[in-house]
């Protein structure tokens, strides 16, 4: 009887930090995180302001978390790659995932870009460093791929700046593409664009798709 109730409490409490970050995210997005209100957050949300410091302590912690969990879904597809593993398949994998990322969490990645224009203050401490190692890990490992001859001598970090800038613009600057395009990219448009994308960066390391 015990268990099952842990059980149905972990359940509601996941139930409810996701309705908590869904609602964060669409208030930071609209009024970045100095206009953003706790009480906003949970108007939106439909739960009492109480249930917010429950589970996040704070409008900072609640933030916090929403950018972790933004690093996280981002990271995911390259996180257990390891040198054994065929860099053109990890490599296109990771392409596909940020840019998917970006047309189904916009918002997310919007909240991100506007953090790091604004100087990154809440990624420092705990979040900078997580960040840091992680990227130091990626370049380690596409330079050992680099040594192996599987793929083209470049500086690893600037591969990653490439990816992470191409794939994040469809979100961060969708109103451009939209205004160019002169309408939103349909499914098979943005699979084209994704594709190119893959195309392109994995050409310039010597690889094919």
């Amino acid at each position: 009887m015990a268990k099952a109730t842990a059980t149905q409490s972990g359940a509601i409490r996941k139930k409810n930090e996701t309705v908590i970050l869904r609602a964060a995210t669409n208030e930071f997005v609209k009024h970045g995180y100095q206009g953003t209100s706790l009480q906003a957050i949970a108007d939106r949300a439909e739960l009492p302001k109480a249930n917010i410091l429950y589970y996040f302590k704070s409008k900072q912690g609640l933030y916090r978390a929403l950018l972790e969990d933004i690093l996280a879904m981002w990271n995911d597809a390259f996180e257990h790659t390891t040198a054994d593993d065929d860099p053109a398949v990890a490599i296109s994998a990771y392409i596909r995932s940020k840019m998917r990322y970006s047309r189904s969490h916009p918002k997310s990645s919007r909240i991100f870009a506007m953090e790091i224009i604004q100087g990154a203050p809440n990624l420092k401490d705990n979040l900078q460093f997580p960040v840091i190692e992680w990227s130091k890990q990626k370049c380690s490992l596409i330079q050992t791929w680099i040594d192996q001859g599987k793929i083209q001598p470049i500086e690893p970090i600037y591969l990653l700046f490439l990816i992470w800038g191409a794939t994040q613009f469809y979100a961060d600057f969708d109103t451009e593409v939209r205004m160019i395009h002169g309408k939103a990219l349909s499914v098979e448009e943005f699979s084209q664009a994704e594709q190119n994308l893959v195309d392109i960066i994995l050409r310039g390391i010597g690889l094919t798709s």
